[in-house]
């Protein structure tokens, strides 16, 4: 069986990309670090995450992962499955942010190097992955600390030698979540996020639309404990694990500490052991194609007029922001659903932030034609825009008017076309007969007419967020302590849930 060779992690925005990390679990590689670099960088951008080096002796499969202004490069000389180096250099980003901090920067790797190569033992053994988890590698490797920094340049020992290991019956349960977590305030944190894809027909008839979404937890509960979240949808049905897609979540994923078994028994609530602090508790998808029942709502809609004018060389957006729409209807979601018990109550925790959502970061971008040369009489009722690249931004403040349950903008312009003389119409409009020049010049302003066309835009691409709304429509019905050991039944610890939606390509045809 195959196994990760080694991990290089450069500088890459360096003036000269700078090697700050070497790391080899098994024998070096018979290829230097400078050299993958230098193929890395004669590929063709966009460069893949996989690269085949067949130059090498031996061939050589080099693995990347760009992050921040760091580059980090993994290569393997025999077969071995891609999913598995990739998804690892996620796992070795997450954990050196875990405990280095946000964001992760080379003075941070440079200054604690000694913790840096302590987790890369423990999280490869013999290049196979082992311990990926940051919980359990708590357990092993100490994060750094102030107190540890000055005895280690005291004594020239490894910065974290101050703090002994934990004892032997300190020994976690379950390796995603370390032993004695006590916290003095207990507190549990659920972030919902979805993103939005749709392309929308000139008619406004929705082609296609869905959502993934992603619920993070953040959990600060001292000892072991079993908790259980509910979720809930609006005109959802059961639907089994691995079974036909048919209700409103598709595709569920979890995180490892989730029993499936509840999940297959009563789908929507989720049973688990939390690990201490952040993590992706699940993803999910959700189709948005509307139904008789429920038609979509987004809370921008733009309206878009080609070749308008008196010479037909201008376009007109018109932008509606309209969170009337967006606020839960009475009764939406009073019956329970995943199969979720008749008897559980809303935790009055969850669903206060979702009464008034609101919208920000409004964003047209409009791609424009290469024979687009430049914009002329341009018009912009709110915001502000920029025309580059062949495209024009244009930012909708919302400070003001968010609140509002509607709010409207208009963007209009003309274009002026690369390689087109007004004087060449004239010419061809001209005729040595009086009955020819009228023709003449009615074909030529159908031509001109014709080469504006060329030059409308086709389409807008929308970009919001909304804060408090789901487009799918999910919700967290309650999360509940049902079980456990370390934590007192008296407790009751603070809870707290988000909502946000974002446009993650949102595509209005014209």
């Amino acid at each position: 069986m195959s196994a990760i060779d080694a991990l290089y992690i450069f500088d890459h925005f360096a003036p000269t990309a700078t090697l700050i990390l070497q790391h080899e679990w098994r024998s070096r590689p018979p290829t230097a670090p400078t050299s993958l670099l230098a193929h890395y960088n004669a590929h063709p951008q966009p460069r893949p995450s996989l690269i085949y080096i067949p130059t090498t002796a031996p061939p050589t499969l080099l693995f990347s992962l760009a992050h921040s202004n760091l580059l980090l490069l993994s290569p393997a000389t025999s077969e071995i499955e891609p999913l598995l180096v990739l998804e690892f250099l996620h796992r070795i980003v997450d954990v050196l942010e875990d405990y280095l901090g946000v964001p992760l920067m080379t003075a941070k790797i440079e200054s604690n190097y000694d913790i840096v190569a302590q987790l890369l033992y423990e999280m490869a053994d013999d290049g196979f992955p082992f311990t990926t988890e940051p919980n359990a590698l708590r357990d092993v490797v100490l994060p750094p600390s102030l107190i540890g920094k000055i005895f280690g340049s005291v004594t020239g020992l490894p910065s974290n030698t101050l703090s002994s290991l934990p004892p032997s019956n300190a020994t976690p349960t379950t390796p995603w979540r370390r032993a004695n977590v006590k916290h003095t305030n207990n507190e549990l944190y659920v972030d919902v996020l979805e993103l939005v894809t749709a392309t929308i027909a000139p008619s406004g008839r929705p082609l296609c639309a869905r959502s993934n979404g992603t619920i993070a937890f953040n959990s600060k509960l001292s000892g072991v404990p079993d908790l259980l979240l509910t979720l809930q949808a609006p005109n959802s049905h059961k639907q089994q694990l691995g079974a036909a897609p048919t209700s409103t979540i598709l595709y569920p994923v979890f995180h490892p500490c989730v029993r499936l078994s509840r999940w297959r028994d009563r789908p929507g609530e989720l049973s688990f052991v939390p690990p201490d602090g952040k993590f992706i508790l699940a993803s999910y998808e959700v189709d948005l194609l509307p139904t008789q029942k429920t038609p979509l709502q987004l809370p921008v809609q733009v309206e878009m007029k080609t070749a308008v004018g008196h010479e037909g060389d201008e376009f007109e957006v018109r932008v509606l922001i309209s969170t009337s729409s967006l606020a839960p209807t009475p009764g939406n979601g009073s019956s329970p659903a995943f199969g979720s018990r008749s008897g559980s109550s809303r935790s009055p925790a969850f669903g206060g932030s979702s009464n008034t959502p609101s919208v920000e970061e409004v964003s047209i971008t409009i791609p424009l034609p290469p024979i687009v040369k430049t914009l002329v009489a341009t018009r912009c009722s709110r915001g502000e825009f920029h025309h580059e690249d062949r495209e024009i931004v244009w930012k909708i403040p919302t400070t003001g008017s968010g609140s509002a349950p509607s709010s409207t903008a208009t963007f209009r312009t003309g274009v002026q076309i690369r390689g087109y003389d007004a004087d060449e119409d004239d010419d061809e409009g001209d005729g040595s007969e009086e009955g020819g020049s009228g023709s003449g010049k009615n074909k030529a302003t159908a031509a001109r007419k014709r080469r504006m066309k060329m030059a409308m835009p086709r389409c807008a691409i929308v970009g919001f967020t909304v804060k408090g709304w789901l487009a799918s429509g999910v919700r967290v019905d309650s999360l509940k302590i049902v079980g456990g050991r370390g934590i007192g039944e008296s407790v009751k610890p603070y809870k707290g849930v988000k909502y946000i939606t974002r446009a993650g390509g949102v595509e209005v045809r014209c």
